[in-house]
């Protein structure tokens, strides 16, 4: 996991340090450039896991049969409403503009949104294509429980999904780091849902990136609005 996110993530901000120019000195575009950079590790990743566990599946394919498209989307709108909520629930009861670091200017703000769209491509490339794929094979078996039925690899990359989003527990109060973690390691067991269920990445990948989008539009909008 780390090898695909943090070379991606200091290439990117030794990038953004050493030519802030090349990224117009916009902290969205470094973000973009991270995630880029990590979308693509994660896809040299699953190229060599073809090579190495050829029997792993990365789901890197058109979907097959039901695309799960419309429901991708409403997951992502539920996710990033929790979020939301999760996230900034005593500015939103206090109507306070949260200090969120988003440019409210309309450049800058669609481009954190394009760059939110976004992030599924790398995440989901790198968490459900590639760890996923693999730990599906080097520790096999299912947990069912009522209606779940999901792979115990999903349950394991959603610990490490969870702990991925460490960072949380560095800037953010204990309550709202919880908070990250849990919905966390459930949205990897839905992508996991999804991409089981359709055969594919786009699912998740458009839930993914709905969710956070959604999220970030509607801070950027109370920053705008209670600022």
């Amino acid at each position: 996991m780390q090898l695909c996110l943090w070379p991606a993530r200091e290439i990117a901000r030794w990038t953004y340090h050493n030519y802030p120019g090349l990224l117009m000195g916009e902290t969205w575009a470094f973000v973009g450039l991270a995630m880029l950079l990590q979308a693509l590790s994660g896809l040299v990743g699953i190229l060599l896991m073809r090579k190495c566990l050829p029997e792993a599946d990365g789901h890197l394919r058109w979907p097959p049969g039901r695309s799960y498209t419309g429901a991708a989307v409403l997951i992502g709108l539920a996710m990033g409403l929790t979020m939301l909520f999760a996230d900034y629930w005593p500015q939103i009861m206090s109507q306070t503009a949260p200090r969120a670091g988003y440019d409210t200017d309309l450049s800058g703000a669609s481009g954190w949104l394009a760059i939110m769209m976004a992030t599924g491509l790398a995440e989901e490339t790198i968490f459900r294509g590639l760890l996923v794929g693999m730990l599906v094979v080097l520790i096999p078996g299912r947990i069912r429980f009522l209606s779940v039925d999901l792979p115990v690899a999903a349950f394991v990359v959603g610990l490490l999904f969870a702990v991925a989003h460490y960072h949380s527990f560095l800037v953010d109060p204990l309550h709202l780091a919880i908070a990250q973690q849990l919905y966390a390691f459930v949205w990897c067991l839905i992508y996991v849902w999804l991409m089981e269920r359709s055969g594919s990445l786009l699912a998740p990948i458009i839930a993914h990136g709905i969710g956070n989008a959604t999220e970030v539009g509607l801070v950027i909008l109370m920053m705008k609005t209670w600022g």
